[in-house]
């Protein structure tokens, strides 16, 4: 670990216990490295399921780890206690999605805003009130929001009080958690704006977390991919997002909507041929996770669980890597050699 890096995740394993009658344990997290540099935008991506969450709880204490290392600025806290956790609660902090549903109705915006920093900081009560206001300026509301109730902002305002509660306790870390994800499309590029400002203004570090590739293009440095619990793509934004190498992350791709009429109706015949070429079978994979939904799978596919190589900044799990970039590998809509 350098001294850039402020959060370094190895070999995370998440594994949720459950009885026989309910289908026995679910590894929803499995071998995942991530590091998280300072300053740094760190975008997970992946549809729902693919343990992203996980991820991201686990690193915020939580959900318990079943193995690997979570290191933040060169401590250990993959199994902190309960008090240290409140310490690391200073540094560390979340957005979640639904705004309104993390809030007390009963309690004003600033009694919300103000309620982490009398537990875990103890400040004085004009300290508190410095920072709750200014906690809402920064994050684009007035003074007076700190008097009314979440009932009385609309959607788009309760995920900046969200913003403003994270700010309040001056992090370096913050999960954002499908943070726009219940947004309108304008609002949902006001919010990333401004956390991208906050970024720069304040020099913090994100994980940001969403199954859109492109809004975590948009905000992200670094882009991690996973599809069932494991990492199938990392690398910078650019290239992850501009020139996605592995199968999976070329599906996300054309999942996202775009407002060029011609380009969203190419990526819907792109997702109909890759439907089409797709094996019709329940065959379970052995291998790599993703071989019964890819139209480029081969018999190595369903037996080899491929590894992440790193080549030129990408890393890709995926065993026809070079022949889906050459161009040579099977295209969706035609036979697949070899596929079961």
């Amino acid at each position: 670990m350098t001294d850039a890096t402020l959060l370094q995740v190895r070999g995370l394993d998440v594994t949720y216990r459950r009885s026989r009658l309910r289908g026995g344990d679910v590894n929803a997290v499995r071998g995942v490295d991530l590091t998280v540099g300072r300053g740094e935008t760190v975008g997970l991506v992946g549809e729902s399921g693919s343990g992203k969450s996980t991820i991201g709880s686990t690193v915020l204490g939580l959900v318990p780890a079943s193995g690997g290392i979570i290191d933040f600025d060169g401590t250990d806290i993959t199994h902190s206690s309960r008090a240290d956790r409140r310490l690391l609660a200073r540094r560390m902090q979340v957005i979640f999605q639904d705004p309104y549903g993390s809030m007390n109705p009963a309690h004003t915006v600033g009694d919300t805003l103000a309620e982490a920093l009398r537990y875990n900081l103890g400040l004085p009560a004009d300290e508190i009130r410095e920072r709750v206001l200014r906690a809402l300026d920064d994050v684009g509301l007035p003074p007076g929001a700190a008097h009314r109730y979440p009932a009385a902002f609309s959607g788009g305002q309760r995920q900046r009080i969200a913003i403003a509660r994270a700010l309040v306790m001056e992090p370096d870390f913050i999960v954002c958690d499908e943070a726009v994800s219940a947004l309108d499309l304008s609002v949902q590029a006001q919010v990333l704006n401004l956390l991208a400002r906050l970024k720069r203004a304040r020099g913090l570090s994100y994980l940001f977390i969403s199954h859109d590739l492109s809004v975590v293009r948009y905000l992200s440095d670094t882009i991690v991919v996973l599809y069932a619990g494991r990492v199938v793509e990392r690398g910078p934004a650019a290239q992850v997002a501009g020139s996605p190498a592995h199968p999976y992350t070329r599906a996300l791709l054309a999942a996202a909507p775009v407002p060029d009429p011609v380009a969203q109706r190419r990526r819907q015949a792109e997702r109909r041929l890759a439907a089409a070429a797709t094996p019709a079978t329940g065959r379970v994979s052995e291998g790599c996770a993703f071989a019964p939904r890819c139209p480029f799978a081969q018999e190595i596919c369903w037996s080899v669980q491929p590894e992440l190589v790193a080549r030129d900044g990408v890393a890709v799990a995926c065993h026809r890597r070079d022949e889906i970039a050459a161009g040579t590998a099977a295209q969706p809509g035609q036979t697949t050699a070899g596929a079961a």
